[in-house]
């Protein structure tokens, strides 16, 4: 496996941290580009929004990073825990750090509109007054009409009412995210990663929490939890015995091999591409993986 170098870390470090692991003979040949089961793997079928930045905000889910009201920023929660999804049924349902909400919501391509009562928070629910502070100011400013606009790029927007106050989105999980191939470019271990990993090699996470996909020689499953911003995964288990050629069954020990079993990592997004990354042991030893979405 070839490391290319960023810094001082060794390819050693990363062949110690991702120890390979051992693949049986079987019969030749690959199934990469289908699911576990055989089956074509595909996104859900796309909806029609209203296009526009407020076409971006349907069918994601969107994480509040902070609430501005007359010119002073509140932070969010930490780790994802206020975050908002919009639907195609006219709805958006999120929590605001303390307590689950869903109310109606008319987007147009650079407008939203809220309507409908909030469900109250209960008082003695165990939330943290801090949090309890957020979303009170959450549900003064995400009510009633709101302009939307870009804050950097179509990954952060701001969600303005006419007083000028403000709730700054980012992109938590894109469209289509579950049910859609992610290929595996790389690992990566501290400042060292990994450029030669099979390249029919994919993961399919699905909402429930079980993961599909192939090794670059052999169909597997496992089990990945995202809560908040962190991503929770299991070691994979084959489901084939396959044995391909000496470089693919190379890369694809790499993927076998977690340092720990369950290993939980920060993940983060852009449309089509997503990095998850456990720094819990310092920026020397860290480990992580870098996903891009393949193509329906």
């Amino acid at each position: 496996m070839r490391i290319r170098r960023a810094g001082t870390a060794t390819g050693a470090l990363l062949a110690a941290l991702l120890t390979v692991a051992g693949c049986g003979s079987s019969q030749a040949g690959s199934e990469g580009g289908k699911t576990a089961g055989g089956k074509p793997a595909s996104a859900s079928p796309a909806k029609k929004g209203p296009g526009g930045r407020g076409g971006l905000l349907m069918g994601a889910r969107w994480m509040v990073q902070w609430v501005t009201v007359d010119g002073r920023e509140i932070s969010a929660p930490p780790h994802a825990a206020s975050w908002m999804a919009f639907d195609y049924d006219n709805t958006v349902e999120g929590s605001d750090g303390c307590a689950p909400f869903r109310r109606s919501a008319s987007l147009t391509d650079s407008a939203l509109t809220l309507r409908g009562d909030w469900v109250q928070a209960t008082e003695d629910g165990g939330c943290p007054a801090k949090n309890r502070a957020f979303a009170e100011r959450l549900r003064e400013v995400f009510d009633g009409p709101l302009t939307i606009a870009y804050r950097v790029d179509s990954l952060t927007m701001d969600l303005k009412n006419q007083q000028g106050d403000y709730v700054a989105i980012k992109l938590q999980q894109p469209e289509g995210f579950y049910g859609r191939r992610w290929q595996v470019p790389r690992l990566s271990v501290g400042d060292s990663y990994s450029t030669n990993l099979p390249k029919s090699a994919y993961f399919i996470f699905h909402e429930d929490g079980t993961v599909i996909g192939n090794l670059g020689c052999n169909d597997f499953t496992s089990k990945a939890v995202f809560e908040g911003d962190t991503l929770t995964m299991w070691e994979p288990t084959r489901l084939s015995r396959r044995t391909c050629s000496p470089d693919i069954m190379e890369g694809e020990g790499y993927l076998l091999s977690m340092k720990r079993n369950p290993q939980t990592f920060t993940y983060s997004v852009t449309h089509d591409t997503m990095s998850a990354f456990d720094h819990s042991e310092g920026d020397l030893l860290g480990h992580g993986y870098e996903f891009t979405a393949l193509p329906d």
